[in-house]
């Protein structure tokens, strides 16, 4: 008797807790594949935290990860062929043209901008970059923009280099406005022997990413942008034609330029240099200036990785005394000085889930918790993890901030570039048409041309605008104008 009866409490108790087991571990025998770049940047998040969503859901993830250069061409063409490889992609928000704009990608659900908090998420990520054609095809994972680095404790009107600077140059050494004045610091420091927590030894001017089929083509546009943008045209890339700008004179000065720069004052073998070696350099005291996303403040802060910790200055990227006008063809001398045109370079990354995924309850959910509000604050602030600030609480809170080690005045100058260059009304935002990567990739190959001295930067550009123009034939001229403008908000 006593033996019928356990079987029966134990029957009861299996049934019982059956229903919590599946309610616990909905996504059980569903295999979740993610793709998106390698290293610790992006992927590193992505498996991490993957592998803890998969332990609570009971589904499995596989996180593909590949270099850079080689992601676009491994996410379209598994799109384009049907292979149905993968059912997460993690992509630049620049590549939506052809993965969004292909119909290769499910609109996002209610529910999933619910989950992650959507209206927290600042609306230049929310609606501009997240959306294509009125749809909105992802979620926005990071916030990007360039902005600069610059040690203050150097560079300062009371540093003990500044009456030196001042005879040199004539004007007070601070936080550099234009170009000009970027490269006058970085000349002036370069090779000087300076104090960096109590070490003594040169430093070099500049680190910035140069090498080539990584990231050098957005940081020619950082110089670009103020010799070429005006102030209230939307049209930087091509014209209300789609007549390539990248060979007028502004966009040639902004070459010419880094050419200069890089031959007066870069960090040694800078030419090689990709963002992961620039957070590297910077944070190690070994140059004045450094240019990235966001990714080098927090880095800037960890006594693991940086020997400047609150030496580290936070600004916009510089600006330009003049800009070219293409619809009067001649030179504008800037208003106040300074035509500042911060770049919204990348636009960040975004999530997306694979439209013949088989798998899309379980990839959403996977979404869900790699995007959640609290996770994409802790991202932020951590270095390394490619995730920078994209949700207004994430400006709101500074204990987020100081609580992660930087000091009060550092987060706030770091906070202020970042709202400073999103907020601007003069920003660019990254081009983000159908064959944004084919573009990018040929003025990738004319800025190889012109800093090794192969072609001078008139004739690198004309070069670049002549397959540029090749590119939107193929393409459907007529279909690639309404798109850009599309992509502009301009009817």
């Amino acid at each position: 008797m006593k033996k019928a009866l356990l079987v029966v409490v134990l029957a009861l108790f299996t049934l019982a807790v059956m229903p919590v087991v599946a309610q616990d571990q909905p996504f059980a025998g569903k295999k979740v594949v993610v793709v998106t770049q390698e290293g610790s940047a992006i992927g590193g998040p992505a498996e991490k935290y993957g592998a803890e969503w998969a332990a609570a859901t009971g589904a499995t993830v596989e996180v593909q990860r590949f270099a850079f250069a080689d992601l676009y061409p491994k996410i379209i063409t598994a799109l384009q062929t049907g292979t149905g490889e993968f059912d997460v992609l993690i992509y630049a928000s620049d590549w939506m043209g052809d993965i969004a704009g292909g119909g290769y990608v499910s609109p996002i659900p209610d529910d999933v901008k619910e989950a992650v908090e959507w209206d927290d998420i600042l609306p230049l990520y929310r609606e501009r970059i997240a959306d294509w054609g009125g749809t909105t095809y992802a979620v926005p994972f990071d916030g990007d923009s360039h902005m600069m680095y610059y040690r203050k404790d150097l560079v300062n009107p009371n540093s003990p280099y500044a009456a030196e600077f001042k005879e040199k140059y004539g004007w007070d050494l601070d936080e550099p406005q234009t170009w000009t004045q970027y490269k006058q610091i970085a000349e002036f420091f370069q090779g000087r022997e300076v104090d960096t927590a109590g070490v003594t030894a040169p430093i070099s001017g500049v680190a910035e990413a140069l090498r080539k089929k990584a990231q050098s083509f957005w940081f020619l546009m950082d110089r670009a942008a103020g010799y070429s943008k005006i102030p209230g045209n939307p049209y930087f890339f091509f014209d209300e034609n789609m007549k390539p700008l990248v060979n007028n004179p502004g966009w040639v000065q902004g070459l010419q330029d880094w050419v200069d720069i890089y031959n007066c004052c870069a960090a040694p073998d800078m030419i090689n240099f990709d963002v992961v070696n620039v957070r590297a350099v910077f944070p190690a005291g070994q140059s004045v200036f450094g240019l990235d996303w966001g990714d080098v403040g927090p880095i800037t802060i960890d006594p693991n990785a940086s020997v400047v910790q609150g030496l580290a200055g936070f600004g916009v990227t510089p600006g330009a005394e003049k800009y070219w006008d293409y619809t009067t063809g001649a030179w504008v001398d800037a208003e106040g000085g300074v035509n500042k045109a911060p770049f919204i370079a990348f636009g960040g990354w975004v999530i997306s889930v694979a439209a013949d995924s088989d798998v899309q309850d379980a990839a959403f959910d996977y979404v869900k918790y790699l995007s959640g509000k609290d996770l994409a604050g802790t991202l932020a602030v951590t270095g390394g993890t490619g995730v920078n600030p994209l949700r207004q609480s994430q400006f709101d809170n500074l204990d987020l901030w100081t609580g992660a080690g930087f000091d009060e005045e550092s987060a706030k100058d770091y906070l202020d570039a970042i709202k400073a260059t999103i907020d601007d009304p003069n920003a660019i935002v990254d081009l983000r048409i159908p064959g944004a990567f084919e573009y990018f990739d040929a003025l990738d190959a004319g800025i190889a041309k012109a800093i090794t001295g192969e072609a001078d930067p008139q004739t690198a550009l004309d070069e670049v605008v002549a397959t540029w123009d090749a590119i939107t034939d193929r393409l459907g001229r007529e279909n690639q104008l309404t798109l850009y403008k599309q992509s502009l908000g301009v009817e």
